[in-house]
C-alpha cells in the first residue's frame, strides 16, 4: 500500500550541474544513448522506409468531464496499423483537479501519463526564475502523486512538460536530477527529431530554452510550431487563433501533416489542453475529420512520447514496425476501480474545496500537495 510509505521522493535531491555544452560531435554521438539535433530521418532510412509518427498529447487538468466529452469521441474504436489501440500523452498537475482514478483507467488503456508540476502556479515568470530545487521538489512530488492515488508506476513516468512551456537551464537541471528521460516544452520552428542535450541545443528562441550545460542522455522531443494559412505559426492549438470555422481548422490540420509526411517525417505533434474543445465545438468535429483523413495510411502512427523516443533509440524501418516490441499493444493491469465510483474524498485548504478522486480505499488525513504528497 503507498500509504504505508514513509519516506518522501522530495525530501532530499542531490543538485547535478553539467558541463558547458558543446557543439554536436557526430562521431562520438551516437544512437542509442545520444542523438545530435537533426532534420535528417535517423538511421540512414529512406523516407519509404520511415513510418510516419504524430504525438497527440494534453496538458493541465486530467478530468473525468474532459474525457467523457472529448477524448472518448476520438479514441474509441480507433487502432494503429499494427492494430493497437491509438495511445495519447498526458501531462497532468494537481491543482488543476486531476482524477486520479481517471488516471489509472487511462495509464490500463495504454497511454502515457508524464508530469506537469504540482502547483502550475502562475505566472509563467515563476518558472522561468525557479531554481533547480524548486523545479525538482514540484516535479518529484507530482511523480509521487501520480504513483500514490494514481497507481502510475513511478519509474514509468519518465516525460515532463513545463507549466506555460517556460523551460528553462534549471527545470533541465531538475529533470536530471529526478531522472527523467525527456521534455516536451521548448519550441521549435525547424522541424527538428528528437534529440539528447549530451551537446549544445539549437533551440534558443530566447535564453529560457536554451540549455547551457550538458545534460547527457536527456531528450528533447521538440514542440514544433504548425503553420496558419496566413502564415503565423503556432506551438499549442490554442494559439492558433486565425482559424474560424471548422473547414479552417481541417485545412489546418492536413496541411501540417502533409508538409511532414512529404518531407523528413519529423513527428508531427498535435499539443492542447483539453480547454482546445470547450472554446468552439467544430474544434472537436475537425480533429475528428483530421483522424478520419490519416485512418487507413498503412505508414502513419499515433505514438507516445516514450515510444518516439524508443524509435529514436532503434531506429526501425516499416517492414519490421509490426514486430517492434515497444508499439506492442501494452499489457497492463486493470484499473482498481471505475472513475464512476471512486473514493472522493474531501477538503478544505486555505478556504478552497479540494477533491482528491482515487481508487485508494482509504482517504488520506491531508490533502496531498506539494511537500506533502502522501497527504499526511
Amino acid at each position: 500500500m503507498f500509504l504505508q510509505k514513509v519516506i518522501l521522493l522530495s525530501v532530499v535531491l542531490v543538485l547535478v550541474v553539467g558541463d558547458p555544452a558543446q557543439p554536436c560531435d557526430q562521431s562520438k554521438c551516437k544512437l542509442p544513448s545520444c542523438h545530435c539535433a537533426s532534420t535528417s530521418i535517423p538511421g540512414g532510412l529512406t523516407a519509404e522506409e520511415t513510418p510516419q509518427m504524430i504525438v497527440i498529447s494534453f496538458s493541465d487538468g486530467l478530468r473525468v468531464e474532459d474525457y467523457e466529452m472529448f477524448y472518448s469521441k476520438f479514441l474509441i474504436g480507433r487502432s494503429n496499423p499494427n492494430g493497437c489501440p491509438i495511445p495519447l500523452t498526458f501531462f497532468p498537475n494537481h491543482y488543476y483537479s486531476t482524477d486520479y482514478s481517471l488516471v489509472e483507467d487511462l495509464y490500463s488503456q495504454g497511454h502515457e501519463i508524464a508530469d506537469q508540476t504540482v502547483t502550475h502556479r502562475s505566472p509563467a515568470d515563476f518558472w522561468l526564475n525557479a531554481s533547480s530545487a524548486q523545479w525538482s521538489q514540484e516535479i518529484a512530488d507530482m511523480k509521487t502523486i501520480l504513483e500514490a492515488w494514481g497507481n502510475v508506476p513511478s519509474k514509468e513516468v519518465t516525460g515532463f512538460r513545463a507549466p506555460f512551456l517556460a523551460s528553462s537551464e534549471n527545470e533541465i537541471r531538475a529533470l536530471k536530477n529526478t531522472s527523467f528521460t525527456y521534455d516536451a516544452s521548448m519550441p521549435s520552428r525547424t522541424a527538428y527529431w528528437p534529440f539528447t542535450l549530451d551537446y549544445k541545443s539549437p533551440l534558443c528562441q530566447s535564453p529560457a530554452t536554451c540549455p547551457n550545460d550538458s545534460y547527457p542522455g536527456i531528450w528533447v522531443v521538440p514542440n514544433i510550431d504548425n503553420k496558419q494559412s496566413n502564415g503565423q505559426v503556432c506551438a499549442v492549438l490554442e494559439q492558433c487563433t486565425s482559424l474560424q470555422s471548422e473547414d479552417d481548422w481541417v485545412k489546418f490540420f492536413i496541411s501540417n501533416f502533409e508538409a511532414h509526411y512529404s518531407g523528413e517525417k519529423a513527428p508531427l505533434g498535435v499539443y492542447a489542453t483539453s480547454a482546445f474543445f470547450y472554446t468552439q465545438s467544430y474544434h472537436l468535429s475537425a480533429f475528428v475529420k483530421f483522424l478520419d483523413y490519416i485512418k487507413g495510411m498503412s505508414d502513419v502512427y499515433i505514438v507516445t512520447h516514450t515510444q518516439l523516443i524508443e524509435w529514436m533509440r532503434q531506429p526501425t524501418p516499416l517492414s519490421k514496425i509490426k514486430t517492434f516490441s515497444p508499439w506492442e499493444c501494452p499489457k497492463r493491469p486493470s484499473p482498481r476501480c471505475s472513475y464512476l465510483n471512486a473514493n472522493h474524498c474531501r477538503y478544505t485548504v486555505a478556504g478552497v474545496q479540494r477533491i482528491l478522486s482515487t481508487c485508494e480505499p482509504v482517504c488520506p488525513r491531508n490533502w496531498p500537495d506539494l511537500g506533502n504528497p502522501y497527504g499526511h
